[in-house]
């Protein structure tokens, strides 16, 4: 059997590796620099080696070129992050880069293989997203168990599964490049997600590159407008933003060093001054949490109780403002390494017996039945659809898509199906065109827009069919958020199938050869 199975928390800024010890505590395994928490930033330093983490991030201004960052706000949306040595990299490849580090130097500090494991997303994250995250796992040669979300791990970490007290939860999750909220209903552990809200290009660095532009503006107001800052001032005056805004979660002011063309100014920033200046922000986070708590309780579901999640929430404006707006109890316990132990507590919880290597027997060990002050045995969840998906149909003469799986309906088996009864057009129509829309619209139809088409299938009819003849169409989303596709000629029993892939997915032959690539390339 194998020795561990591990949580990672894929962030968009930061990642984080984790695994159930001996003792039986979730524990976070730090990286080869020491620290818990690795940068999700990829250096191409050269087409042999890359460099992940701390120093890629410290250079990630100075060869912007060589460098990606940010990455998992492009995950399923395109097939390209950058472009290097004269090769396009998607962003599945560069995130395996990031996994392959964490699992590198998890394998090194523990002396043992780390091959199974357990992977978070944002609760919004849909189809394309998930299966973006699974081939950045396989192409880095792990073996992913599944894909969980972040909220649902924070929630098993900070051990709110636990007893027999039913509760409604709030997981708030700002981290330092997406954002989302989720709302639960926790009964003697298991977890039922009721609706999640989310933003894929809202976290941490919007707050950093807010105090950076106004740190530009006055240090030029200052001197001559005509003084540019160059990559080596914008690396290191970006470094030192980030530094101050974790000083003002501890204190109320702080003092920057701004440089540019040899010239330097020390610029004062007060807490006060910058809760202003990136109030907008927290605004928008807020008109999702809004939207989230409205449409629990049009549901029949009051919150009781707000979790933090993610680094960004250490800001003192978010448990601020949350507080004001629900006056709801708030916990908060190490947030940016919360969703990773969560995610190890769950895969031990649920593949304690997964046999990852049948060879190696020697180093194995017996994992706890249940994880102690974290969870009592078995922990089931009832995940809630993150998109909705419609096909488009023809109805008083105009093109319209029916939504046959709406955001937010609960999944209480481990899935979802629906299907619809439509008819063919005309006489001797001889194919149906099934096209499949991913979209957040609630309504049971809207028009069709081609920026959320998810993809098609095409089902072959025989000749001789009436017009109106029965045509089924069934959408089955897994927990996993794996959309598979049927459309069936009722009246000869044909079908057709297919499990969706996005335009901005790889596919399976081309991940492999990525895969096949990128193993030979060195990582550190």
């Amino acid at each position: 059997m194998a020795k561990y199975v591990y949580g990672i928390d894929l962030g968009t800024t930061y990642s984080c590796i984790a695994y159930i010890d001996e003792t039986g505590r979730p524990t976070v395994i730090p990286n080869r620099e020491g620290d818990s928490t690795t940068p999700s930033v990829v250096n191409f330093d050269d087409p042999t080696s890359v460099v992940v983490g701390r120093q890629a991030k410290d250079n990630a201004v100075i060869y912007p070129q060589e460098t990606a960052d940010l990455v998992k706000r492009l995950m399923g949306k395109t097939d390209f992050a950058i472009n290097v040595h004269g090769e396009d990299k998607s962003p599945e490849e560069v995130s395996s880069y990031i996994l392959r580090k964490l699992a590198g130097d998890a394998s090194k500090a523990l002396d043992a293989e780390v091959k199974d494991v357990v992977i978070t997303t944002p609760a919004y994250f849909g189809t394309p997203e998930r299966i973006a995250t699974t081939r950045a796992g396989e192409i880095a040669g792990l073996n992913v168990l599944e894909v969980i979300s972040e909220p649902v791990a924070a929630a098993i970490y900070y051990g709110i599964v636990k007893g027999t007290e039913e509760k409604t939860i709030l997981v708030f999750d700002l981290g330092g490049g997406t954002f989302d909220v989720t709302i639960m209903k926790i009964t003697e552990g298991n977890i039922q997600v009721i609706c999640s809200e989310g933003a894929h290009s809202l976290g941490g660095k919007n707050w950093d590159d807010a105090l950076i532009r106004y740190l530009q503006s006055e240090f030029k107001s200052r001197q001559s407008s005509d003084i540019e800052f160059d990559d080596s001032d914008q690396q290191e005056l970006r470094n030192r933003v980030e530094k101050a805004k974790w000083d003002l979660s501890e204190k109320n002011k702080t003092v920057l060093v701004v440089q540019a063309g040899g010239v330097r100014e020390k610029i004062e920033i007060t807490r006060e001054f910058f809760e202003d200046l990136t109030g907008v922000l927290l605004a928008e986070a807020m008109e999702r949490t809004d939207a989230a708590v409205e449409e629990a309780r049009e549901k029949g579901y009051e919150v009781d109780l707000i979790l933090l999640v993610g680094g960004s929430t250490k800001m003192p404006q978010v448990a601020a403002e949350l507080t004001q707006r629900y006056g709801k109890e708030i916990k908060e316990h190490e947030p940016d390494m919360a969703v990773a132990k969560g995610a190890a507590v769950y895969a031990t919880d649920i593949f304690p017996d997964h046999n990852s290597d049948p060879g190696q027997n020697d180093d194995s060990i017996s994992l706890p039945p249940s994880v102690r002050g974290v969870s009592d045995g078995h922990i089931e969840i009832i995940v809630a659809t993150t998109k909705s998906y419609a096909t488009d149909v023809i109805r008083k003469e105009k093109k319209v898509c029916d939504n046959l799986i709406i955001k937010n309906e609960p999944m209480k088996d481990g899935a979802i199906t629906s299907s619809e009864r439509y008819g063919t057009r005309v006489e001797n129509q001889r194919s149906v065109s099934i096209e499949v829309y991913e979209t957040d619209f609630t309504a049971k139809e809207f028009e069709p827009d081609e920026q959320f088409l998810l993809g098609k299938i095409t089902l072959e009819l025989p000749p001789g069919l009436p017009k109106g003849a029965p045509i089924d169409v069934t959408f089955s989303l897994s927990t996993e958020g794996i959309l598979s596709v049927t459309g069936r000629d009722v009246t000869n029993d044909n079908e057709v199938n297919a499990t969706m892939q996005a335009k901005g997915i790889m596919a399976v032959e081309k991940m492999e050869e990525i895969r096949e690539k990128s193993m030979d390339i060195t990582v550190s």
